[in-house]
């Protein structure tokens, strides 16, 4: 399989202490890397920092072998999309929540809103075609965590990083949800995930390799 990330040597700390903690690794296409470590190691500020919403302190990461300093900050985020453990929800109805990044610069005329693929996704996640004329606002945190992933999958990103998307969700959703993330990367070349994950099975995930916050700079724990 081709190298598609590549973690390199990214230094930060997590919480703003003095605590810093090296991490690298490389995620191939079609394949998924998980986030590991104890409670406040950084896992959330890990992937953070690989969506650029925060600094390292050294290192970079690498998407097809170009460092991030070579893409915009938009144009990284736009190709390494970051969804939260808290899925983010604006205004409006769902379906003008899914469309919303389809107006947007850094996806405008680089892939159309496909209504046919967000009503596939709706059923195969179990949710209602009649959720895109809702309130956004009124989604239970189930609802708006899937709402969200398919709101991600759909601007056809390079690399997906997941903090915590299955918390919200029962077995049911959660499996749903797991299958389509795997079909997803899957599916097309040039394309992974990395995902913290404390639910389910992720060592099931194919390809699945590690990267560990729990070790600080220097190798203690």
């Amino acid at each position: 399989m081709a190298k598609l990330f590549e973690i390199r040597d990214i230094v930060f700390s997590p919480g703003g202490g003095k605590r810093q903690v090296r991490v690298s690794g490389t995620l191939d296409e079609g394949s998924f890397m998980g986030v590991r470590g104890p409670s406040g190691s950084g896992k959330t500020t890990l992937l953070r920092v690989l969506a650029r919403l925060r600094g390292a302190g050294e290192g970079q990461a690498l998407l097809e072998g170009r460092g991030w300093s070579e893409f915009t900050p938009v144009e990284w985020r736009r190709k390494v999309h970051y969804m939260s453990q808290k899925p983010v929800i604006f205004d409006g109805t769902v379906g003008q929540n899914l469309r919303m990044p389809f107006g947007l610069a850094a996806v405008h005329g680089d892939t159309a809103f496909d209504g046919s693929r967000v009503s596939a996704y709706l059923e195969r996640l179990y949710l209602s075609e009649s959720i895109l004329e809702q309130d956004a606002r009124t989604l239970s945190g189930g609802e708006a965590a899937r709402i969200a992933l398919i709101r991600a999958i759909i601007v056809a990103p390079r690399v997906l990083l997941l903090d915590e998307p299955l918390a919200a969700l029962d077995l049911r959703a959660a499996s749903a949800v797991t299958d389509l993330v795997c079909e997803w990367a899957c599916e097309e070349p040039g394309r992974g995930v990395v995902i913290v994950s404390h639910a389910g099975d992720i060592a099931a995930l194919p390809g699945i390799s590690y990267v560990e916050t729990g070790v600080e700079e220097g190798g203690s724990k």
